[in-house]
């Protein structure tokens, strides 16, 4: 008995220590553009959605992701000038939560290739719709598919451009999921061996 409730405990005490590194690294990484414009969009947190749809189970999975992005925006948001519930902020987490659901599809997979075309996926896929929602709502691009284009790539004159944004969404989203994942994978392996080698006791 006493060896089934310290597995049964392993994962809870796993998931709780998740939704920790969730609000910690979400915090942390959105508050570096603010001294680091080059670092605009390098941050953990595509990855930490991507990676809780894929190995987190339970309500948590999404719960811990959302919740840590919204304490974060309460106390950056101000920074910008943006209010908690800015347009932008909404369509944000709408691309988040389509992350999410892009790592369930690949649940617990142990491949590189699956996380790795999805890791990229959720860079794109975060990329494509606030982008794309940018161009639908300013009026310094013009609706049209150059305008598209230009929206995408080369972002609003006179600010850093969007390809910047993209290659470090990238780039910090291949990284942390690679992270992450293998600290999810190694966990399962210990879990595993530990069923393996412990012997139940009678109560």
């Amino acid at each position: 008995m006493q060896s089934n409730s310290k597995k049964e405990t392993q994962p809870q005490n796993l998931s709780q220590l998740w939704f920790v590194i969730l609000i910690i690294a979400a915090g942390w990484s959105r508050y570096l553009p603010l001294s680091h414009p080059e670092l605009f969009n390098f941050t953990p947190v595509l990855a930490l959605f991507f990676i809780s749809g894929a190995y987190v189970k339970g309500h948590l999975s999404w719960i811990g992701p959302v919740v840590a992005v919204i304490a974060s925006d309460l106390v950056l948001n101000p920074s910008y000038g943006a209010g908690l519930f800015e347009p932008f902020t909404l369509i944000s987490i709408f691309a988040y939560l389509g992350i999410f659901f892009l790592g369930k599809s690949i649940r617990s997979s142990k491949k590189i290739f699956p996380l790795f075309v999805g890791a990229l996926g959720s860079a794109l896929l975060f990329h494509g719709i606030t982008c794309g929602f940018a161009w639908l709502m300013n009026p310094a691009y013009s609706k049209t598919v150059s305008g598209f284009w230009q929206a995408q790539f080369f972002g609003e004159p006179g600010y850093a451009p969007a390809y910047l944004f993209l290659r470090n969404s990238i780039l910090s989203t291949l990284l942390f999921s690679g992270i992450f994942s293998w600290v999810f994978i190694k966990n399962k392996e210990k879990q595993f061996f530990i069923g393996k080698t412990v012997q139940p006791t009678k109560a």
